[in-house]
């Protein structure tokens, strides 16, 4: 039996591992990509960031500000999350999102995080990205759900994206995960979290927005694959991590299907190996993707992995 220790690292490790894998296809359409590689099956880097083999994206160093920034203070985790963030955004990397700029922007000007992120979406009306969900896993090994697991997800996506669909998408990745840690079926987790998504989205807009979501997201497993679109939409890739978790035999056939989608295909990757990875567990990963990182990678996967699980052994005992 897989047990909680394994399923976290196989978390942290899976949504590296797909982010490194779908960073080569970042950006490309499925006919393209075919037309290349056929079929992309190995950590090969390059890409429009002309990554090296291994190297990962803004979706893991996030993820990892959050792990880390929750490790400091599980208590009041926002403000060393956003210290996390800007030391990530000193290193001046070429792939910050769209959403993530603009309130990183609106920080600096600010000093608050939620002020700078709701101003962002007052301007824009468009803050349902990726950037949210793609960073969120940590929280899963954490907080008890679902109340808490709603406020902290809640919190930490409106740190940068306000529209409430990004926090609710985190929600529901975040609790469904939380039972495959139990060891639910994944169709199982997902139908609890969606319930529990409906009790406690509070009265009023997020109670509708939440319903809303729901409908979107209906009989998500069992869609017909062409109906998946991987773009920069919260909603379209949670429904294409669920529909490539569901529909695999093993966490390898998920990431790779999850990434061959192109799109944002590191975000979809680094989604749907989280989410395979906390099923299958660490030891389902494929060895020559984990050989890709460096040590000092994997040194800060281990650390954050093992902090966590020494957290979650309080929450999943």
């Amino acid at each position: 039996m897989t047990g909680l220790a394994d399923r976290i690292r196989g978390g942290l490790y899976g949504l590296a591992a797909g982010d490194a894998l779908g960073a080569t296809l970042e950006f490309m359409t499925g006919d393209q990509i075919r037309a290349r590689y056929g079929v992309l099956r190995e950590i090969a880097g390059g890409g429009w960031l002309n990554l090296r083999p291994g190297e990962w994206t803004d979706d893991t160093e996030m993820a990892l500000a959050v792990a880390e920034g929750v490790l400091a203070d599980p208590e009041n985790p926002v403000p060393h999350i956003g210290e996390g963030f800007l030391r990530w955004r000193a290193t001046d990397p070429p792939d910050i999102g769209g959403t993530v700029r603009a309130a990183f922007q609106a920080y600096d000007r600010l000093g608050n995080w939620h002020r700078a992120a709701e101003a962002v979406h007052a301007r824009t009306g468009m803050t349902a990205g990726n950037g949210a969900l793609m960073r969120t896993l940590p929280l899963a090994f954490a907080y008890p759900g679902p109340v808490e697991l709603y406020v902290r997800c809640m919190e930490v996506a409106r740190m940068t994206h306000w529209d409430p669909e990004a926090g609710l998408t985190c929600f529901l990745y975040c609790r469904a995960a939380q039972h495959a840690v139990r060891g639910a079926g994944l169709a199982g987790a997902w139908d609890r979290a969606v319930e529990e998504m409906l009790e406690v989205a509070p009265a009023g807009k997020m109670s509708r927005a939440a319903a809303a979501l729901a409908g979107k997201l209906e009989g998500v497993m069992a869609w017909p694959e062409d109906r998946l679109r991987p773009t920069g939409y919260t909603v379209d890739t949670l429904a294409c991590a669920l529909w490539c978790a569901a529909n695999a035999g093993s966490f390898e056939e998920a990431v790779v299907r999850a990434v061959n989608l192109g799109g944002d295909a590191d975000t979809v990757g680094a989604v749907t190996g989280g989410l395979a990875g906390v099923m299958h567990g660490y030891g389902a990963i494929p060895a020559r993707w984990v050989d890709k990182f460096n040590r000092a990678q994997r040194e800060r996967l281990d650390a954050a992995a093992e902090g966590l699980a020494r957290l979650a052994e309080k929450i999943f005992a």
